[in-house]
């Protein structure tokens, strides 16, 4: 159980992770997600404010 065993996997194991990775973030139904997070800089101060108290409201 050395590196001499589990070496030849390694490249593998990150190759499939690269991959799945990379479908992920190119999946369709994800889009709006990752353009949202795209433009939170962008957004007015108020409307961070908001997100950012996952629309809690003080008394």
């Amino acid at each position: 159980m050395s590196y001499e065993v589990y070496g030849p996997y390694i490249p593998v194991i990150m190759l499939v992770t690269f991959i799945a990775l990379f479908v992920w973030v190119l999946h369709p139904k994800n889009k709006k997600k990752f353009d949202d997070a795209a433009h939170l800089p962008f957004d007015d101060e108020g409307e961070q404010e908001d997100k950012a108290d996952n629309g809690r409201k003080e008394k």
